[in-house]
């Protein structure tokens, strides 16, 4: 077979015992796979005399080097015959060319300086040993339509250039002759028509090229470039010319790759430790960094952990755009990089959250670092797209050593100390964690497992609380309300676990079940003839703006024989606070199916009349604070009847709920509330307890005069 004389490089890996082939242009590793692995296998690893290697004859020299603790690179380089090299000189330049590549791809580390010089190094090496006029290396763009010069050296002038690029559109020819050979060796470029391209622009706008040597810098996806030789005179390439080239040009594409390996692998730790979006820290890394610093403190030493959240990211977000989340959270984070400096840490550790890892005294208490200033600095306002924004936060603290011993744990208790507060106010807390908050989490949390028990076993039921006409004292309807026979504590009001199911997302399957009770109930009613009653059940905001709750009422439609004017759907007036337009297009979507929507606890929230004067409502229901006193105070009498007179010229039915006395039943019906409910006529009872209370009802009825 045809020898070359380019080396054989081969990386091992010790930690799977497999060898990987950089370049092998003999293919002698995949002809004598077994024989070389067991010579390599025996050697001295990084010993500074190589070992000797005959395959078929030839005579190889092989040296090896760890490039990292887990890898060895391999290099076989065939020994050229006696005579072929007679300068001893020219020799000893080319291996000391070849130890100086070897050296730069162990390091874990490559700067573009380093690469810089070592491109000047082999172009001026080239041109030394195979004497030419100009060497550069060049270096193709990912679709190989631009070959850019990374390093063009002229030995006349010693200068060195970088930057030229050469198109393909321009010399389709010649980018197609430089990737198909293996080596370009053109003698004469007047005549050489593979380089015609060339001859009116690039050779004589550099000086007049008059022979050239090109060698492919092939990486493992293929030619990523070329290593030109050139002359200003002709001259004849020799075997040995292209050997000298192509060996350095195989080393050259070796450290390219090495780089783009280095570079790859920069990437992949940034993105293992730092948030792109911001360049702080991220989660994985603040952990290190911290469990680090804590086992550098002293006995008694104290830190403060921080768990900080942008209160209304989300609203944010869902008015201006997920880019003006982004600038939020860079600015963010720019302001507590200035606030706390080199004094303490700082992380983005989720969505809208942040972490921070301060100094504190003996008391727990944050010094160096002033939290006063920190909180001012994020209260400034943002300009973001054209405008002002404002943004609140939120923290818990914790104290190290006193509430864990590691990062996760401190980030665990300040976050448990923010949560339990936001549970009481919605924006601005500034919580400290306490033992007895974990207590008040496993409370929560038993509640929340015997919550999805009560489910599986049907705990639940419906009790319903009669409304009457205001002025005939008959039955109109009923409010459907939900309690809880727990097995071990009795009966449980909503009171005590709504709340609870509404943050864990149970109050979906809480909710889909009362109104499938609901739809049994009233076709139960229509089967004993009664056909008139409503049926009140209250929707938490969460389900209220879930997809969802439309495609059960359906499924309930389609199962259940009830006319869906008999079901009024109870939400409350904070639910506009939730998304505005999202709850005016539900509410259309649900009257068009049929139902009826009421708004609960009317006249307590900054909106009240916006659901009058932008909701397709069909009811409001007083709240029972302007019931109360309702008989003998002149204001709450005022905006009852206010809001009663308002409801009339807007066709809606009224309901006043909370009526206990004969007085306020007599001042509502002369007020000309149409509806009444309240503890007067009954508490809410079981349906079996109904049907005995609608019999005695009917009976005992008296209309108020």
């Amino acid at each position: 077979m045809e020898w070359h004389h380019a080396p054989c490089i081969l990386l091992f890996n010790r930690e799977d015992q497999s060898f990987s082939l950089i370049h092998d242009r003999n293919n002698i590793f995949q002809l004598h796979r077994l024989a070389i692995k067991s010579q390599l296998l025996k050697m001295e690893i990084g010993s500074e005399k190589g070992i000797e290697l005959v395959i078929e004859d030839r005579l190889f020299e092989v040296t090896s080097s760890s490039l990292s603790d887990n890898e060895i690179l391999y290099i076989l380089i065939p020994l050229i015959e006696k005579g072929l090299f007679e300068a001893v000189e020219l020799e000893r330049t080319l291996r000391d060319q070849q130890q100086r590549l070897f050296e730069l791809a162990k390091a874990k580390t490559i700067s573009k300086a380093e690469i810089q010089s070592m491109l000047r190094e082999i172009c001026e090496t080239i041109s030394l040993l195979i004497n030419c006029d100009r060497v550069g290396i060049w270096v193709f763009n990912e679709e190989q339509t631009i070959l850019t010069c990374r390093n063009l050296y002229d030995r006349k002038a010693h200068r060195h250039l970088l930057g030229v690029e050469l198109e393909s559109s321009k010399m389709p020819r010649y980018f197609k002759e430089i990737v198909k050979n293996r080596s370009l060796a053109v003698n004469d470029t007047e005549t050489d028509s593979r380089v015609k391209d060339l001859n009116k622009g690039y050779f004589q706008q550099m000086g007049g090229v008059k022979s050239l040597l090109d060698v492919p810098l092939i990486f493992s996806n293929g030619i990523g470039g070329v290593l030109c030789c050139e002359s200003f005179s002709r001259k004849q390439w020799s075997e040995l010319d292209q050997t000298i080239a192509g060996m350095l040009a195989d080393m050259v594409s070796f450290i390219f790759e090495r780089l783009n390996w280095i570079e790859v692998e920069g990437k992949m730790l940034d993105l293992a430790y730092i948030d792109p979006l911001t360049g702080l820290s991220n989660h994985h890394a603040f952990l290190e960094q911290v469990n680090a610093k804590m086992k550098e403190l002293k006995p008694g030493e104290k830190r403060l952990m921080v768990y900080l959240q942008l209160d209304q990211f989300n609203s944010i977000q869902d008015v201006l755009g997920y880019s003006s989340g982004d600038e939020v959270l860079m600015t963010t984070a720019k302001r507590l990089q200035e606030s706390i400096q080199s004094k303490g840490l700082v992380s983005r550790i989720g969505f809208g959250h942040f972490a921070l890892f301060l100094p504190a005294n003996s008391n727990g208490e944050v010094q160096c670092v002033n939290m006063e200033e920190i909180a001012k600095s994020l209260h400034a306002p943002m300009f973001i797209q054209g405008q002002d924004v404002y943004v609140t936060h939120s923290y818990g603290v914790s104290i190290y050593p006193d509430h864990g011993q590691d990062a996760n744990k401190c980030i665990q208790m300040a976050q448990v100390a923010l949560n339990t507060a936001k549970k009481r106010h919605a924006r601005s807390v500034k919580a400290r964690f306490t033992e007895d908050m974990i207590n008040m989490i496993e409370d929560d949390l038993l509640v929340e497992m015997n919550l999805r028990k009560g489910l599986d076993l049907n705990e639940f039921e419906l009790y319903y609380q009669p409304k009457i006409n205001s002025f005939t004292g008959e039955i109109i309807g009923f409010e459907a309300l939900i309690r809880w026979n727990h097995p071990e504590k009795g009966l449980i009001p909503p009171l005590n676990f709504i709340e609870l199911a509404e943050s864990t997302g149970l109050i979906m399957a809480i909710d889909e079940w009362v109104i499938e009770q609901a739809f049994i109930q009233l076709e139960k009613w229509k089967e004993s003839g009664e056909h008139d009653y409503t049926l009140s059940i209250n929707i938490s905001p969460r389900h209220f703006l879930h997809s969802r709750l439309n495609l059960f009422l359906k499924e309930c439609l389609d199962k259940y024989e009830v006319n869906p004017r008999q079901l009024v759907i109870e939400i409350t007036e904070n639910v506009a606070m939730e998304d505005f337009g999202r709850v005016k297009n539900r509410i259309f979507e649900l009257q068009n199916l049929g139902f009826s929507v009421s708004i609960d606890d009317f006249g307590t929230g900054f909106s009240a009349f916006h659901y009058l004067q932008h909701f397709p409502i069909q009811e409001i229901k007083i709240d029972r604070q302007f019931i109360r006193d309702i008989a003998n105070n002149d204001v709450s009498k005022g905006i009852a009847k206010t809001i009663i007179d308002l409801a009339k010229l807007l066709n809606l039915n009224v309901v006043s709920e909370g009526v206990e006395t004969v007085e306020q039943w007599k001042t509502l019906k002369k007020l000309g509330c149409p509806q009444l409910q309240g503890f007067y006529f009954s508490k809410p009872m079981p349906i079996n307890e109904l049907y005995s209370w609608l019999a005695s009802y009917e009976q005992e009825r008296i209309p108020l005069h």
